[in-house]
């Protein structure tokens, strides 16, 4: 299928009538907030709970994982503006939430990163290709330390970008070090490193290796095929995969449109599958990526 012909068909979708309220933007989303809320309360709770001894290293770092995992969606989807039609609020709760998965990112930072995935998906210059190598292994380390990829990326453009911005990124960079620096010099070096360190680095996994890893590969570009990019692993738009991904398990919906809420793609997806011819779709599971042509 042409890319102009899907082009076509992604807007017949958006202008379907019983899709009017799924387009919408509401003036807060909600669900989006309690996420946020969930995260950092959850991670509190699961780091306090291992400082007092209630609960053990093997269960607290799992679990706190998974919060800094959750604490992504208000990040991602204040960067496309999905959070609030007020744009300061939109990237304050951006901003806070980032701050268990990348400690000192803001959310206009990030936006310029992930924008450009957006734009780049599947060539050669996209930022996330490093994400998506054949070797796994290679994968979950660049994920694990993905702000020190980030931050390089950051470098090599560092001429092109606004001076209030590269302002907040030295900020930022100052203040994570900073924190790192005091944690070290402290006598609490073990906990800092087991409660807050290594979830965020699992964390940081899981949600690389969901959102990126199993979703896009290099050769697959949004230009050319913008329907076939991105893969689908919720095709039967199942509660549970909804809920435990936060919507990203139709993260085709995503990148056809970026401007929906994650709370909002099941009922684009029973649409959209109606029209979308089956050999332009690419199926996967959460153990399989988008290798095929």
């Amino acid at each position: 299928m042409k890319s102009k012909d899907q082009r076509a068909l992604i807007n017949e979708i958006k202008a379907s009538p019983e899709l009017a309220v799924a387009f919408s933007m509401p003036t807060l989303a909600w669900p989006t907030v309690a996420i946020y809320f969930i995260s950092f309360i959850g991670f509190g709770l699961s780091t306090y709970a291992y400082l007092t001894g209630a609960l053990s290293v093997f269960i607290t770092v799992p679990l706190s994982a998974f919060f800094v995992f959750w604490s992504f969606t208000p990040l991602h989807e204040a960067v496309h503006r999905n959070v609030s039609t007020v744009n300061w609020l939109n990237d304050a709760i951006g901003t806070l939430s980032a701050q268990l998965l990348l400690p000192g990112f803001s959310t206009s930072l990030y936006r310029y990163l992930h924008v450009t995935h957006h734009a780049r998906t599947g060539q050669d210059n996209d930022p996330d290709l490093k994400f998506t190598h054949k070797n796994l292994l290679i994968c979950w380390f660049n994920s694990a330390f993905l702000d020190v990829l980030w931050t390089r990326f950051y470098f090599s453009v560092w001429n092109e970008r606004p001076i209030a911005e590269r302002a907040r990124f030295t900020l930022g960079l100052v203040s994570y070090s900073a924190m790192f620096a005091v944690a070290i010099a402290s006598p609490y070096t073990l906990e800092f490193f087991i409660a807050f360190v290594v979830p965020m680095l699992l964390g940081r996994v899981v949600t690389v290796y969901l959102l990126a890893t199993i979703q896009h590969r290099k050769g697959h570009e949004q230009r050319h095929d913008p329907i076939g990019a991105t893969s689908i692993q919720d095709v039967d738009s199942n509660w549970w995969r909804h809920l435990f991904m936060l919507g990203q398990s139709q993260h085709l919906i995503h990148h056809l449109y970026p401007g929906v809420p994650w709370y909002k793609y099941a009922p684009i997806w029973r649409v959209a599958k109606a029209k979308i011819p089956s050999a332009v779709l690419r199926p996967s599971t959460y153990i399989s990526r988008n290798h095929t042509q």
